[in-house]
């Protein structure tokens, strides 16, 4: 666990001798991890500022004042806390001001070795980056499963957006390496996704018991089913009162060899091979048509086939094309130096 978090400060932050990092967190939080963290970053110079807190809401709900202030103040955050401050305004504030900004929301000390400690940071983004190159400038993407997905959208100069998890750009929003993601053209979000691996939030539905079926248009969720899982889930969309809930805000691939589904979202959507969709709140990142909400929910499909113009990219939650193969390999079985 010592190792994994001096490999994050050292290889993925990359901080420097004096700059201040705020490591914070709440009641879904690992302390051991926190203790490491803040370990490691006083080992190599920095200035660590711990802050645990209680935000009485869901994902999205502003923090305190003083919370916010520090936010904007800090060189780094390091983000450990459950009810990530990710979508709100006070954390756009702060990516404004200059900060980097690692999410690692709910990381445990298992979690942090298998993901971060285990994981070999240039065979990800060798793998990562040849991703991206065959997904970008898609003018018709489709993803099936055996569940009964059957998705179509286009990408065109949209941005994809590759998370390797370095952390080294100021005002840049950061996360677990082994994602790529991005929002897709609106209009041409159409047909029915079905989501079996796990929906976050509610609490309820991580992991799924059962799958949950919506059906989209225009890039909006015009119908859910699936059971008590799928009444969940609507329920707690409808709870906010805010149509904004019902956007699609974005579409990722899942390649991180250590993640695996958890019940946490951040490791769920990034298990290997998955496919995930995002609702409500869109960050300003990914260029898209939609904006803020009062929350995010992020929901995983297991085992999709992914054809990309024409071209099979993944099948049936395995990466097939010919320039992925020896790179996926790679990345399985290469572990990190020093």
């Amino acid at each position: 666990m010592a190792r994994a978090a001096m490999v994050l400060v050292r290889d993925y932050i990359r901080m420097k001798r004096g700059e201040n990092v705020l490591v914070y967190a709440d009641s879904g939080s690992d302390p051991v991890v926190v203790e490491k963290t803040v370990d490691a970053v006083k080992a190599r110079g920095g200035i660590p500022l711990e802050v645990w807190y209680r935000i009485d809401g869901p994902p999205g709900t502003e923090p305190p004042t003083p919370m916010a202030e520090a936010m904007k103040e800090a060189d780094v955050l390091i983000e450990y806390a459950r009810t990530y401050l990710m979508t709100t305004k006070s954390f756009e504030k702060a990516m404004d001001a200059g900060t980097r900004h690692l999410c690692l929301t709910a990381m445990d000390a298992d979690m942090m070795v298998r993901t971060i400690g285990n994981v070999s940071l240039s065979a990800m983004k060798v793998f990562g980056s040849a991703l991206r190159r065959l997904t970008q400038g898609a003018k018709e993407v489709h993803v099936i499963s055996p569940a009964g997905t059957d998705l179509r959208f286009s990408i065109g100069s949209r941005p994809v957006i590759l998370d390797t998890g370095e952390c080294v750009v100021p005002g840049r929003d950061c996360y677990l390496g082994g994602q790529i993601s991005w929002a897709a053209i609106e209009k041409s979000i159409r047909g029915s996704l079905v989501l079996d691996g796990t929906v976050w939030p509610p609490d309820e539905t991580a992991p799924l018991k059962e799958p949950i079926r919506i059906e989209m248009d225009a890039g909006r969720v015009t119908e859910i089913d699936g059971g008590p899982s799928g009444r969940l889930l609507s329920d707690w969309i409808r709870h906010f009162r805010d149509r904004r809930m019902y956007n699609v805000a974005h579409f990722c691939y899942g390649f991180n060899p250590g993640a695996r589904i958890s019940g946490r979202i951040l490791e769920d959507e990034r298990s290997f091979g998955v496919f995930v969709t995002g609702f409500g709140s869109q960050m300003a990142s990914f260029k898209g048509g939609f904006t803020l909400a009062a929350s995010h929910i992020d929901g995983v499909t297991r085992r999709p086939t992914v054809i990309v113009d024409g071209t099979e990219v993944e099948r049936d939650g395995s990466f097939v094309h010919p320039r992925l193969l020896p790179l996926a390999e790679r990345l399985r079985t290469e572990r990190p130096k020093g």
